[in-house]
């Protein structure tokens, strides 16, 4: 299993290059690249302009060079969002980027309209969000990138059974589940919550908290309160395939200490190699 973490732990201004050099410097080879940021304001991002595609190239090359990998991504959350402001390109954009980078999996954000888990909704939860989820889907076939739902800590996108569902109506192929522990984890989840996604789990967003604040806090380290020898347990009984995913970015985020920063990078990697010699 390889331990993957994500550029959105530094502050967003920070450079993408040099986010690749201190992650070189902390022992990371395999790398997630943080799109959430494309639907800032119109033109702002370098990604969103005429040039984007020779600039991920640069990156690409440069992280090889480095022998860095991009290997997952996070996409623009809130499709319906997008759609409402017919900005649904922004979406494709972020496929786009990952297929550059050869990235396996995209993860992205199902969306509750209404924030309520009465049955009646429950139908409509799965059935918009196939047609929220469905043309993103295609462009993740075409471009040969899998896509990658991501429990929430809220409404029906809060527990496994609805993104099970999910992924069944959206036909099962190329597609799959994102278990973030931090939501897990503030909806009181224990890990054999994932059993319920059997194979639908295709990869992890790891942190940590204490139950009460998605903070996104590094793992294992007594930051927060999660099981995770359950965790790991349960991982191994579900003969789990995927990467094991870093979303650890509050202590980062908390300072502007770059001593401090090699500090909690280190935990980082730490914490994920004795969590991954549980397995």
């Amino acid at each position: 299993m390889r331990i993957v973490n994500c550029t959105g732990i530094f502050p967003p201004e920070m450079d993408i290059f040099e986010k690749i050099d201190r992650m070189v410097k902390a022992g990371f080879t395999c790398l997630d690249y943080t799109l959430l940021d494309l639907d800032r304001p119109a033109g702002t991002h370098p990604l969103m302009t005429d040039q984007w595609r020779p600039w991920v190239r640069e990156v690409k090359a440069y992280a090889e060079d480095k022998g860095v990998l991009f290997t997952h991504a996070h996409g623009v959350g809130w499709p319906a969002a997008l759609y409402a402001k017919q900005d649904s390109h922004i979406g494709y954009r972020a496929i786009e980027i990952a297929a550059e980078l050869g990235i396996q999996w995209i993860a992205m954000h199902p969306q509750d309209l209404q924030g309520t888990q009465t049955p009646e909704y429950y139908d409509y939860y799965v059935e918009q969000n196939r047609i929220w989820f469905t043309p993103y889907l295609e462009r993740c076939k075409a471009l040969g990138v899998g896509l990658a739902l991501e429990n929430l800590p809220w409404a029906n996108s809060d527990r496994a059974k609805p993104l099970a569902d999910l992924v069944d109506a959206l036909g099962g192929e190329n597609v799959g589940v994102c278990w973030d522990t931090g939501h897990a984890h503030f909806n009181k989840l224990p890990p054999s919550e994932m059993k319920v996604l059997g194979s639908r789990l295709v990869t992890l967003h790891i942190h940590d908290n204490t139950g009460t604040y998605d903070d996104h806090q590094i793992p294992y380290y007594g930051y927060g309160t999660y099981d995770w020898v359950g965790f790991m347990q349960t991982l191994k009984e579900m003969d789990y395939k995927g990467d094991f995913v870093l979303e650890a970015h509050h202590q980062m985020r908390e300072t502007t200490d770059e001593a401090l920063w090699d500090r909690y990078l280190g935990e980082m990697m730490d914490a994920s190699r004795k969590m991954l010699a549980l397995w």
